[in-house]
C-alpha cells in the first residue's frame, strides 16, 4: 500500500503504509551520481526461473531500513512487506501475474451483496503444531478494525460491519456493500493469519523482536536483533509441500551504508535484492556475481510523490500546490536521479496501476502529460500570498536518491519564487512520520514512495485522497470524491469502475493532496547461484522467498 504503505500499505500498501524511499546511493561500490543509463536483463518475465534444488542458506537485502514490527498489520512499508509475508501468509495467494488464488482460504467470494464468505483450509497448522481454525482467521481479520492496534490497512475495511466465525471452517464478513478494497486486502498482510492464542498472550509484545509472531508460512521466525539481521528457517510442516521453501535458512540484512549493499551484492555476501535502489543498480549492472533485471515503463505500481501534511496555511493553498507541480521537471528527474530506471509520472495512479481496463485510463493520462510551465507557475506563486515564507520539506537523509530529489525540488521551487527548507531525517525517524500525526506536524510536505500491492488505481486514489485513506495526511475531503469512491468500490465491472475512478482523479489533480513525480521501474538483482525470484511487485503480499533456490 504505501510507505508507511503500501499496504497501503500501498500500500498500496502503501503505499504505506509507512512509505519512504529505498536506499539509493553508492560510494565505494559506485558513484553517488548514477550513470546516464542503467541496463540489465529484461524483467518482462514474471520470475527469474524455476528453482530445481535446495540451498542451505540465503542472505537477502531487506529494505531501506530495519523492520519496525513483525506484526503483519502494524506497518505497511517495503521492509515489512518484503519479509513478513514469507512467515505470515495472507488468506488469498497472489501469483507473480497478480492473479488471486486459493491459499489459507480454500474458497472465497460473495454470497450476496453484503456477505463475503471464506472457507478456511483444513489441515493447516501454525509453527508450534496447533491447528489453524476459523476463529484464528476471524480474529486476525478483526485486528484491522481495532483502533488500539491501528492497522495500516484499516482504510480497506471501511465497508466492513462485522467478522464472525460462523462454522468450524467458515468465516463470514458482513459489509455495508461490496468492496473492491476489502476483497483486495485479503490478498495483502491485512489478510495474514496469526495464532489468536499466541497474539493474545503476547499482548503489546506481539511482533516485537523478543517475542516474534506465530503464523503458518513456509518460513518460520527464528530471531531478529531489531537492527541488522532478521532470521527465518524453513517450516518443515508447511501445509503445501509443492510450495515449500527451497532454502533451509534465510536472513534479511539491512546495511546502513548503501556502499555496503553494493559491495555485498557484488561480492556475493548478499544474494539478492528486490526494488533495488537505482544508484546501487548502476554499480552492479555489470557484476559477474549475478544478474540485474530491469523492468519497462509501468512494471511496478510504485510512485514517488510529494505529500502535503495540512489542509490549512500555505501548505493548503491550492495555488502553491499547483505552482510547485507545474515547476517540476519530471522527465529530468527520472533521467538524472534514477538513471532512466523511472518514468515521469503525471497522475498519482499511473500505468503501473492499470491492472484492468488500461485502455480506459490511457487517454486521460496522455492528456495530463505536460512539460514544466514556469511562467504560469511563477504567476500562481506570486498571487498565492506565500511570499518568502518557507515550506518545510522532510525526507529520509539516509537515502541519497531521496536527497537528490529533495534538492532538485528545492531548486525548481526557487526558480518560481517558492522557498523550501530541506529537513533530512534519519531513516527510522522518517518512518515514524507515517504512523504518528504529531511527528509530521512539524513539516509541510514529505517525500514518499507510495504503492499499492495490487495494480488497481482505485486503491491508490483512496489511499491518498479518500477520507479514510491511510496516506491522506493533509485531511483532504471532498463529498463528490467520497461518493465516487464508494460507487467505484462496489463496482465489479472494470470499465465502469474506471469511469468513476477518472472522476476521482480529476478532483485529485485539481486539489493535489499529493504531487506525483516519477514511477520507478522494477529493479531486481539475483546471485548467479540462485533462481526463482519474482520480478513483479507481487512479492509485497506473497511468500515469494520460498521459491528461491538452486538452479
Amino acid at each position: 500500500m504505501h510507505i508507511p504503505s503500501t499496504s497501503r500499505r500501498l500500500a498500496i500498501s502503501t503505499c504505506s503504509f509507512a512509505l519512504a524511499l529505498a536506499l539509493a546511493a553508492c560510494s565505494s561500490g559506485g558513484s553517488s551520481t548514477p550513470s546516464t543509463s542503467v541496463s540489465g536483463a529484461s524483467a518482462a518475465a514474471l520470475t527469474t526461473g524455476t528453482a530445481t534444488g535446495d540451498v542451505a542458506s540465503v542472505t537477502w537485502y531487506g529494505g531501506y531500513r530495519p523492520v519496525i514490527t513483525l506484526d503483519p498489520v502494524g506497518i505497511a512499508d517495503y521492509p515489512e512487506e518484503t519479509a513478513i509475508p514469507n512467515m505470515c501468509e495472507p488468506l488469498v495467494r497472489v501469483a507473480p501475474d497478480y492473479s488471486l488464488q486459493p491459499g489459507l482460504a480454500a474458497k472465497f467470494g460473495y454470497a450476496d451483496d453484503t456477505h463475503y464468505v471464506i472457507t478456511v483450509r483444513q489441515g493447516v497448522t501454525f509453527w508450534d503444531g496447533t491447528p489453524m481454525t476459523a476463529e484464528d482467521v476471524a480474529f486476525s481479520l478483526r485486528r484491522n478494525l481495532d483502533p488500539r492496534i491501528a492497522s495500516n490497512y484499516s482504510g480497506s475495511f471501511s465497508a466492513v460491519e462485522k467478522i464472525e466465525a460462523t462454522a468450524a471452517d467458515t468465516v463470514t464478513v458482513t459489509l455495508k456493500q461490496r468492496s473492491v478494497a476489502f476483497t483486495s486486502a485479503l490478498a495483502t498482510l491485512a489478510g495474514a493469519v496469526v495464532a489468536k492464542a499466541f497474539a493474545e498472550k503476547a499482548g503489546p509484545g506481539f511482533g516485537t523482536p523478543p517475542v516474534g509472531v506465530m503464523c503458518t508460512g513456509p518460513f518460520q521466525f527464528v530471531s531478529y536483533d531489531g537492527a541488522a539481521s532478521l532470521v527465518m528457517k524453513k517450516n518443515p510442516g508447511y501445509w503445501d509441500p509443492a510450495k515449500a521453501a527451497r532454502a533451509q535458512n534465510w536472513t534479511f540484512v539491512y546495511p546502513a551504508d548503501p556502499s555496503a549493499l553494493a559491495n555485498g551484492l557484488a561480492s556475493g555476501g548478499i544474494d539478492g535484492a528486490l526494488t533495488l535502489p537505482s544508484n546501487v543498480a548502476a554499480s552492479v549492472q555489470k557484476s559477474s556475481a549475478g544478474t540485474l533485471y530491469v523492468g519497462a515503463e509501468g512494471s511496478t505500481p510504485i510512485n514517488v510523490d510529494l505529500l502535503f501534511t495540512s489542509s490549512t496555511g500555505h501548505a493548503g493553498n491550492a495555488d502553491v500546490r499547483a505552482g510547485l507541480s507545474m515547476a517540476l521537471d519530471r522527465a529530468g528527474i527520472a533521467k538524472a536521479v534514477f538513471a532512466g530506471t523511472a518514468d515521469p509520472l503525471y497522475k498519482v495512479a499511473g500505468p503501473g496501476t492499470w491492472g484492468t481496463a488500461a485502455a480506459a485510463y490511457q487517454p486521460a493520462y496522455r492528456a495530463a502529460t505536460a512539460a514544466p510551465d514556469l511562467a504560469k507557475a511563477k504567476s500562481l506563486i506570486s498571487g498565492s500570498g506565500i511570499g518568502s515564507t518557507p515550506l518545510r520539506f522532510a525526507f529520509p537523509a539516509g537515502d541519497a536518491e531521496s536527497s537528490q530529489i529533495a534538492t532538485v525540488v528545492q531548486q525548481e521551487a526557487a526558480g518560481i519564487g517558492l522557498t523550501i527548507t530541506l529537513l533530512g531525517l534519519p531513516n527510522q525517524q522518517y518512518g515514524a512520520l507515517f504512523v504518528d500525526p504529531a511527528a509530521r506536524s512539524a513539516y509541510d510536505l514529505i517525500l514518499t514512495k507510495n504503492y499499492v500491492e495490487l495494480p488497481e488505481p482505485l486503491l491508490l486514489d483512496q489511499l491518498l485522497g479518500g477520507a479514510t485513506g491511510n496516506m491522506n495526511f493533509s485531511g483532504y475531503r471532498d463529498a463528490a470524491v467520497e461518493d465516487s469512491i464508494a460507487k467505484a468500490d462496489r463496482t465489479a465491472d472494470p470499465v465502469e469502475r474506471a469511469r468513476l475512478v477518472l472522476e476521482i482523479e480529476a478532483k485529485l489533480a485539481a486539489a493535489l493532496p499529493a504531487i506525483p513525480i516519477v514511477a520507478p521501474r522494477a529493479l531486481v538483482f539475483e546471485n548467479k547461484r540462485l533462481t526463482g525470484s519474482t520480478l513483479t511487485f507481487s512479492y509485497m503480499s506473497s511468500p515469494w522467498a520460498a521459491a528461491v533456490g538452486g538452479k
